[in-house]
C-alpha cells in the first residue's frame, strides 16, 4: 500500500457545519443544575469523576492522590454553560506536583515536567476519553494535564477544585467586544479554510472517479496538499488558543480565544480537525501496512528506554 492508497481509504467528505458555542451564548443566571446545587458541586458528580480519574492513574502509576490536584474548569462550570451542544463539554484539569510524582514513580525521575504531562495526556486520550464521552448521559468529559501546576496561571473561565471541594476561580459573567481588526482576521481564517475544504472535496471526487493514471495522480496530490494545509491551519488556531490560556495570554479576552470560538461557531475548526484526523489515520495505516506496526514517535521511544532501564 502506498501513501495515497492509505489516504483514499481514510478520506471522506468533510463539511463546515455551524455550531453554537458558549462563548457567544447569553449567560445564564445560575450554574448548570446537572452539576451544581447552590453553587456547590453535587457530591455524586464529584465522586464519580474522581473515581474515573484515580482508577486510571493508580492502575498506571503509584500514589496518584499524593501528587494530583483536580479541577473542573471552563465554560461548563461558568454561567455560559447552556449552549446547544450535545454532548456538552466538561473539562477536568489536573495539576501535578512533579517532585512528588518522581519520588513516587522512580522510573520517571529523568523525565521533564513537559514529558510527564505529555505521557499522562496520552494515557487519557487512549484509555479514558473513548469511554467518557457520555458522562451522566450529557457531557463529553475530558481530562487534561497542563504543564503548569497552578491553574490560576492559565486564566480559566472558572475552576472548581474537586480536591478541595470548593472554588479556586469563581465564575463571573464575561463579555468581549471584538474590534474590526479581530473580525477581519477571523474572516480570513474562514475564507482560507473554506477554500481548502473546497479543494479537498473536489480532489476526493476526482481521485475516486479518475479515468487515467495522470488524472488520478494529480487528484491525489491535490488531496494530500489540502489535507496538509487544513491540518496546519488547525494547528495554528489550536496552538494560539493554548497560548491564550497560558501565563503570557489574556485568557477569555485574548484574540486567540476569540479566533478559536469564531472558528467553532462557523464550523471550520471542527472541519479542519477532521482533516488533521484523516492525516493522522493515514500515517498510521501507511506505517502499519508498510512496516507491520505504527512507528512510535521519539518521545515514546525515549520513554520506553527509560522505563525499561
Amino acid at each position: 500500500m502506498d501513501y495515497y492508497q492509505a489516504l483514499l481509504s481514510q478520506a471522506s467528505s468533510v463539511k463546515a457545519e455551524p455550531s453554537e458555542t458558549s462563548y457567544f451564548s447569553t449567560p445564564e443566571p445560575g450554574l448548570d443544575p446537572r452539576l451544581f446545587r447552590n453553587k456547590k458541586l453535587i457530591s455524586s458528580v464529584r465522586d464519580a469523576i474522581l473515581s474515573i480519574l484515580f482508577t486510571h492513574l493508580n492502575k498506571n502509576y503509584q500514589d496518584a492522590e499524593s501528587w494530583s490536584n483536580v479541577w473542573l474548569a471552563g465554560s461548563g462550570v461558568s454561567f455560559s454553560w447552556a449552549a446547544a451542544r450535545e454532548p456538552a463539554d466538561l473539562d477536568c484539569l489536573i495539576g501535578i506536583d512533579y517532585v512528588i510524582f518522581r519520588s513516587s514513580n522512580q522510573n520517571y525521575v529523568r523525565f521533564s515536567d513537559k514529558e510527564i504531562a505529555s505521557m499522562l495526556n496520552e494515557g487519557f486520550r487512549n484509555e479514558l476519553h473513548p469511554f467518557t464521552n457520555k458522562f451522566l448521559d450529557s457531557f463529553e468529559l475530558t481530562f487534561y494535564v497542563n504543564v503548569i501546576a497552578d491553574i490560576k496561571k492559565i486564566k480559566p473561565y472558572a475552576a472548581y477544585s474537586l480536591t478541595a471541594d470548593d472554588w479556586t476561580v469563581d465564575p463571573v459573567i464575561e463579555t468581549v467586544n471584538p474590534d474590526k481588526v479581530w473580525i477581519n482576521k477571523a474572516q480570513r481564517d474562514k475564507s482560507m479554510a473554506l477554500e481548502i475544504l473546497t479543494r479537498y472535496e473536489q480532489a476526493l471526487t476526482q481521485a475516486s472517479g479518475a479515468k487515467s493514471d495522470a488524472a488520478r495522480l494529480n487528484a491525489e496530490a491535490t488531496l494530500r496538499l489540502a489535507v496538509d494545509q487544513g491540518s496546519a491551519l488547525f494547528e495554528d488556531i489550536h496552538k494560539g488558543r493554548n497560548y491564550a490560556f497560558s501565563p503570557e495570554g489574556l485568557g477569555y479576552a485574548d484574540y486567540a480565544n476569540y479566533r478559536w470560538q469564531v472558528g467553532k461557531s462557523s464550523g471550520i475548526v471542527q472541519a479542519l480537525k477532521a482533516l488533521k484526523d484523516i492525516s493522522s489515520k493515514t500515517r498510521r495505516e501507511f506505517e502499519a501496512q508498510t512496516y507491520g506496526a505504527e512507528l512510535p514517535d521519539a518521545s515514546l521511544l525515549i520513554r520506553r528506554a527509560v522505563t525499561r532501564k
